[in-house]
């Protein structure tokens, strides 16, 4: 018997509800006019009414892109509405002109734990001409991991499915890597910023176990051979063009898996993109920084 973990994660949905925090979290789909479906997620805070946070399409995709989210929530009406105002991040080729925008009007009872977010929405390029239409139904991330973590359980105690299947089967960790930019070999990511410097922290979030890197600044080698550590360091870029390309260069494979190293990018107070190398040695990952 054959385990697909996105067809686990799929049937999640058909059983758990939305939940309530201070700031919220949803995890879905897009289902799109041609019968396209993409993963979506949105993560925002309520107050008074008005919603500001971030969305993220494709996750963990080729085209993973992290967008501004602002919107507002009616209790008396059960209304919810949203809209994408630019982007963050994208390992999409295309062009910041180019994206489709998602503007959704949908239902939601209550920002608790019995309900999830359904309606549809119309995407919109950022001249205000329609490019794609569809339904997004979501429901609580919490809700969904809870329920992950019975099913992984389930899936441990089974005896009609060999040790080594049960073992690939993670729903839990598949569920956590959405909230990490994971940062492949080969891949770009074209991070969006109206700053001219930025700072980029990387350590070691789990046991030092040898991970080395060397990072270039377009072709100024930054960081050269570098141990990373748990305790963070702070590289300051300066941003005077309006492309400014990071190279990472994996030099070993640490003693604990790949070369996983923690990233954060500190776009603002509010905004810092947070990302994993998971690379071997001799694997480079790259970000280009695009000033708006």
């Amino acid at each position: 018997m054959q385990l697909n973990p996105v067809v686990l994660l799929f049937a999640l949905f058909l059983f758990v509800t939305a939940s309530a925090q201070n700031d919220y979290e949803y995890i879905g789909a897009i289902k799109l006019n041609d019968s396209a479906f993409i993963s979506y997620k949105i993560t925002f805070s309520e107050t008074d009414g008005l919603l500001q946070g971030y969305s993220v399409t494709d996750l963990g995709g080729s085209h993973e892109t992290m967008s501004y989210l602002t919107g507002t929530y009616d209790a008396e009406q059960d209304a919810i509405d949203f809209y994408e105002s630019g982007i963050i991040y994208t390992k999409s080729y295309v062009t910041q002109n180019d994206f489709c925008y998602v503007h959704f009007n949908g239902r939601l009872k209550k920002l608790d734990d019995r309900q999830g977010i359904q309606g549809s929405f119309e995407g919109l390029y950022d001249n205000g001409e329609s490019c794609i239409d569809g339904t997004i139904e979501m429901l609580s991330f919490n809700k969904v991991l809870k329920r992950a973590k019975r099913l992984d359980r389930k899936i441990d105690r089974t005896i009609l499915i060999g040790k080594e299947k049960r073992d690939k089967v993670n729903l839990v960790k598949d569920l956590e890597s959405t909230r990490v930019n994971m940062l492949n070999k080969d891949e770009v990511l074209s991070v969006f910023v109206e700053k001219d410097s930025i700072m980029l922290r990387l350590y070691d979030a789990g046991q030092e176990d040898g991970d080395r890197i060397s990072m270039w600044v377009d072709d100024t080698i930054l960081l050269e051979d570098y141990t990373v550590k748990n305790t963070p360091r702070e590289v300051l870029i300066s941003l005077e063009k309006p492309e400014t390309s990071v190279r990472i260069e994996a030099l070993s494979s640490g003693s604990i898996g790949a070369n996983t190293v923690k990233l954060e990018l500190v776009l603002n107070d509010d905004t810092v993109i947070d990302g994993l190398t998971n690379l071997e040695a001799g694997d480079v990952t790259s970000l280009v920084i695009r000033k708006k």
